[in-house]
């Protein structure tokens, strides 16, 4: 008898387990101030779900075929070991979950780890932390059904059009996004990453254009400073998404810490084989400058080779203030001589845009 496949009921059931309840907070913190202050479940969803527009994707999302892409995904989910039959298990182990290939072409395995493992099992803890901190009931069965969302939809986004097997969304979700969640039910991974690690969600500032509706500066990223074991101020930085950076953090006595670092940004999406959508990453040199209080990123500036965004300014609430209000806003420069130019705030998920790029 053939292996049956797991069902997303199961995915939900599965994603909904947790050790124990916490009884403090490690990554939602609910302050009124930076990337923390702007952190919400429809926020995540502009930011994770769509975070392939940053990648040679339309920011139209009337233009994203996603009734084809999610069904696409779907098919694949439900019948996982078909896919993984014709593409090699071999191969998908060796392109998807073993971490030995270094090229681009087998590196597919990276953002599983980073993003999926352990940027998406902080998520669902910072979502459960969020939805309880907001005093919702059953914080942790939503942490888990906006977590299968925001991954759902990040996969159809990225399935675009295609239509055939695809093994990458079976890697993501169920080894590595189940995985992440699993993980991060223990108050110890927490902790761990909470505290030594600092990771954090620093995330870009989702918002709607005025003149056409694009979603633009939307995207998920993370941080991590680790301390120096000879230094109480300097930390080792990684920021990382659809891009990565590494480089130096400094922190002050008043929580507030400097960071810097060089590294590649994802510049658009290569298909390898299109017989099997295999795909992979054109990278491009990367620079970023952060401001944070409190693991709160308060502002970012990143210079980059891409054609659009190559500056992207980011300036969260608690810098700007407008009476009692603090806004957050934003300035993207692109190389064509467009630019965009937001607005957000704390209490909505999405700000508003204008600018000159059609």
């Amino acid at each position: 008898m053939p292996l049956r496949p797991l069902h997303i009921p199961l995915l939900l059931a599965v994603m909904a387990l947790s050790l124990r309840a916490q009884d403090s907070a490690y990554f939602y913190h609910g302050y009124d101030y930076g990337s923390d202050a702007m952190y919400n479940p429809v926020s995540l969803i502009l930011n994770g779900g769509f975070d392939m527009l940053q990648v040679d994707k339309p920011r139209d999302l009337t233009r994203i075929p996603f009734a084809r892409g999610m069904d696409n995904v779907l098919r694949n989910l439900i019948d996982p070991f078909g896919p993984i039959g014709r593409y090699g298990a071999g191969n998908f182990l060796k392109d998807q979950v073993i971490p030995l290939g270094l090229s681009k072409k087998d590196g597919q395995w990276w953002p599983n780890y980073t993003l999926h493992l352990i940027g998406g099992g902080m998520t669902y803890a910072a979502l459960e932390e969020w939805y309880r901190f907001h005093r919702y009931e059953y914080s942790k069965s939503l942490a888990a059904g906006t977590t299968i969302l925001y991954h759902v939809v990040n996969e159809a986004v990225e399935n675009g059009a295609y239509r055939g097997d695809n093994v990458d969304p079976i890697a993501d979700i169920y080894l590595f996004n189940i995985g992440g969640v699993i993980l991060f039910s223990s108050d110890a991974v927490k902790r761990f990453f909470s505290r030594e690690l600092n990771l954090a969600d620093w995330s870009l500032q989702p918002s709607f254009s005025l003149r056409n509706g694009h979603l633009e500066n939307n995207g998920q990223f993370f941080s991590i400073k680790w301390k120096l074991p000879s230094s109480e101020r300097w930390h080792l930085f990684y920021f990382f998404g659809t891009n990565g950076v590494g480089g130096l953090s400094y922190k002050w006595e008043d929580g507030s810490a400097l960071s810097f670092g060089v590294g590649m940004a994802a510049a658009r999406l290569i298909t390898l084989n299109p017989g099997t959508n295999k795909q992979t990453l054109d990278l491009v040199w990367n620079a970023g400058l952060f401001y944070d209080l409190n693991n709160s990123l308060l502002t970012s500036l990143s210079v980059s080779r891409k054609t659009d965004y190559a500056v992207n300014l980011n300036v969260y609430p608690g810098i700007i203030a407008l009476g009692e209000f603090s806004p957050g806003a934003w300035l993207a420069l692109n190389r064509n001589g467009t630019f965009i130019v937001g607005m957000t705030a704390a209490w909505s998920p999405a700000g508003v845009a204008l600018g000159t790029r059609p």
